[in-house]
């Protein structure tokens, strides 16, 4: 099924893989976090995704409370973002060069890198348009 990149949808589809795939329950077992991920023109929209143990428990468009209490806040052009899911762009390059933005513990997120990498994979794997 095709989604709209920029959706609510997009995230679902992210959160339905996720829980369903067995690589992820033992990489993503100590992810305990609220992610909110802004997307800014051309597509413009904010989502929040919770995360408990791994598992993804909440996906909806983001009010300013959650983008303002969520662990980690990752924003960007919706280009950038396209690019990070179509790979032609790498997301550790773009946050390096200050393309996506991120607000949070960065130790928290280092620490936790393989599984973050994971989950931008499985985001890459979702049919958009």
């Amino acid at each position: 099924m095709t989604v709209k990149l920029g959706s609510v949808e997009f995230y679902q589809a992210m959160a339905d893989e996720l829980n369903s795939d067995p690589v992820w329950a033992e990489k993503g077992k100590n992810i305990d976090f609220d992610m909110a991920y802004k997307y800014e023109a051309p597509i413009e929209g904010q989502f929040f995704v919770s995360f408990e143990q791994g598992k993804v428990t909440a996906v909806r468009d983001a009010s300013q409370e959650d983008l303002d209490s969520a662990d980690f806040l990752i924003s960007g052009s919706s280009d950038v973002w396209r690019g990070c899911f179509d790979g032609s762009i790498n997301p550790t390059v773009a946050m390096t060069r200050g393309k996506l933005r991120v607000r949070g513990k960065m130790a928290q997120m280092l620490k936790n890198m393989p599984a973050f990498m994971y989950i931008q994979e499985t985001m890459g794997k979702i049919e958009f348009e």
